[in-house]
């Protein structure tokens, strides 16, 4: 199985590391160059923008996406960083 992964804190790094352990692919991107550097040491594949993890997918794709919800934050503070 071929899976990509949005969101390399501790929870997505976590769970992208049980998942190579299992033998499943793993395309792996965050806003943070490091994390995504760091899984690639550890067999992921690292894609350095959202259309490139789409493309480093086999179809049909499946992709996890693991974010924050702040709190505090209004709704226009959560859709100013929506992806097209």
């Amino acid at each position: 199985m071929q899976l990509g992964m949005i969101g390399l804190g501790r929870m997505g790094a976590n769970m992208v590391r049980r998942l190579l352990k299992n033998g499943q692919e793993c395309v792996v991107f965050d806003r943070s160059p490091n994390l995504v550097n760091h899984l690639v040491k550890e067999k992921a594949s690292g894609a350095t923008s959202l259309a490139d993890l789409v493309t480093k997918l086999d179809g049909p794709r499946v992709i996890w996406l693991i974010g924050i919800i702040y709190r505090n934050a209004n709704r226009e503070q959560c859709s100013s960083h929506s992806v097209d």
